[in-house]
């Protein structure tokens, strides 16, 4: 079983090549970062691979596809060009939706800390992907800035997507809520 994993992840690595005519990495990264709505506490995150040239946009290119909830709703979020699935979940009035995909995400614990988290990058860095942005960058910021793969995607220059995921609308329970950081490289 390890060794078909490690070819598996090898064969993934190689298709990640660069490509000769612009010299650009032929697969991009996203990494998903989950902050609680109330706590601002860092719960864990995702990084998904994607077999498709790094945009040379400052923003991630992500579409939403939305579906109120009347009763039963959902939000969905796709990497473009690709199509490629980021984030899915159901939406419920009076009740609480759930995640769908991805289906996991990695411990807060098991990311590696800097010793010297990472200043708030200036708030034009950041793009609301869907719905009213945070009045205040920093309390998300605080909870991711001390990661170490932060650092590595901040490097790319990329904007930084905010999404606040409201499983529970209507009377709602904000304790149910969380903020998802959008990374790109």
């Amino acid at each position: 079983m390890r060794k078909i994993v490690l070819l598996l992840l090898s064969i993934f690595i190689l298709s990640c090549s660069r490509d000769n005519d612009d010299n650009k990495r032929t697969c991009s990264s996203i990494l998903l970062l989950r902050v609680d709505y109330m706590t601002y506490n860092f719960e864990g995150g995702n990084e998904q691979f994607i077999n498709s040239k790094i945009t040379d946009s400052d923003t991630i290119p992500i579409t939403v596809n939305y579906k109120a909830p009347g009763d039963f709703g959902n939000i969905a979020l796709y990497y473009q060009p690709t199509n490629d699935l980021l984030f899915d979940g159901s939406i419920i009035w009076m009740g609480t939706g759930t995640i769908k995909y991805p289906k996991t995400f990695k411990s807060a614990g098991s990311y590696p800390l800097l010793d010297n988290p990472i200043d708030k990058p200036d708030d034009s860095r950041f793009n609301s992907i869907f719905g009213k942005p945070p009045s205040d960058y920093s309390l998300i910021w605080n909870s991711v800035g001390k990661l170490k793969i932060v650092s590595d995607y901040l490097k790319s220059n990329k904007k930084i997507g905010l999404f606040l995921y409201t499983p529970s609308v209507g009377i709602g329970n904000p304790y149910e809520w969380d903020w998802f950081v959008f990374m790109n490289k």
